[in-house]
């Protein structure tokens, strides 16, 4: 267990460049941390995590059941983390596109908490029609 991590964490969750995040991606972080190295900040797998018949959990269910999110809820969290540049997924290659590629056939996904940054600079919001924009194309 990293308690400098988690502290480290908590303190900037505290900071603007946090402000806004919602609370499912402040969970993730935190777990992460919790489980992270010290030194490599890489998150561990415990002698713990078994499945009732034994069988090894992947740190990706070991989020999820600490959690509580869905796949797909987990999924949004990783992405919305992706895009305020705190990528917590360790890349194991590119595909032919250049996109990262995070897991495959018997490589499960690895986390790892990155350094978190001063401030984030968010992508812009979906364009909203609000009434004044209709005025404007003739309705």
């Amino acid at each position: 267990m990293a308690e400098s991590l988690v502290g480290e964490v908590a303190s900037w969750l505290g900071t603007p460049a946090a402000q806004g995040m919602p609370a499912s991606d402040r969970c993730v972080l935190f777990i992460i941390a919790e489980r992270a190295n010290k030194t490599t900040r890489r998150m561990l797998w415990h002698r713990g995590d078994r499945r009732e018949d034994g069988t090894k959990i992947t740190l990706t269910e070991t989020l999820l059941i600490r959690t509580g999110l869905g796949t797909r809820g987990l999924s949004e969290a990783l992405q919305r983390l992706a895009a305020r540049g705190i990528e917590v997924r360790v890349q194991i290659d590119t595909d032919s596109l250049g996109r990262p590629v995070f897991a495959r056939r018997g490589h499960a996904v690895d986390y790892r908490l990155p350094p978190l940054p001063a401030s984030v600079e968010l992508p812009p919001a979906p364009k909203d029609r609000s009434r004044s924009d209709r005025s404007q194309t003739g309705r």
